[in-house]
């Protein structure tokens, strides 16, 4: 008698919902790396811009080009503020969606587990019933032996 498992629609929902947590915790990694790029690129332009400015304040420049400068790196600064605040709120977010995660995985396992137990115990319960017919031929064909 070949095994069948009660729950492998339950079993199949979790695998399609722990792949679906997956997916979103992979794009909310992504999220969280894409913010991180752009504050390092900021970071990179600020610190170009600095060294700009000193080459700009050794050569000699106009006090229009300093305010510009000064504005950009100011604009630059309040950009990457920005993008910290983005990037703690995707790191929560990020984290939240881990845990759910692991929940549905904890929840498939559960139902995987149930699965496995529910195998070995129809192995050994077919082992048994393979080992009754056994004796019990031995035992018919002792009896004709006797008999005969």
């Amino acid at each position: 008698m070949a095994f069948h498992f009660s729950l492998e629609a339950v079993l199949r929902l979790r695998q399609g919902m722990e792949r679906q947590q997956e997916l979103r915790l992979r794009a909310a990694h992504q999220q969280v790396a894409r913010v991180r790029h752009g504050i390092e690129r900021i970071d990179h332009a600020l610190g170009e811009a600095e060294q700009l400015s000193g080459r700009a304040l050794a050569s000699g420049t106009t006090s229009a080009e300093l305010l510009f400068g000064l504005q950009s790196e100011a604009a630059l600064v309040e950009h990457r503020e920005k993008l910290g605040a983005e990037l703690a709120r995707l790191a929560k977010l990020r984290d939240q969606q881990a845990e759910i995660f692991r929940h549905a995985r904890r929840q498939r396992e559960t139902i995987e587990s149930l699965r496995d137990q529910q195998v070995r115990d129809h192995k050994r319960v077919a082992l048994r019933q393979e080992q009754r017919r056994v004796d019990d031929l031995f035992l018919l064909r002792r009896n004709y032996q006797q008999r005969g």
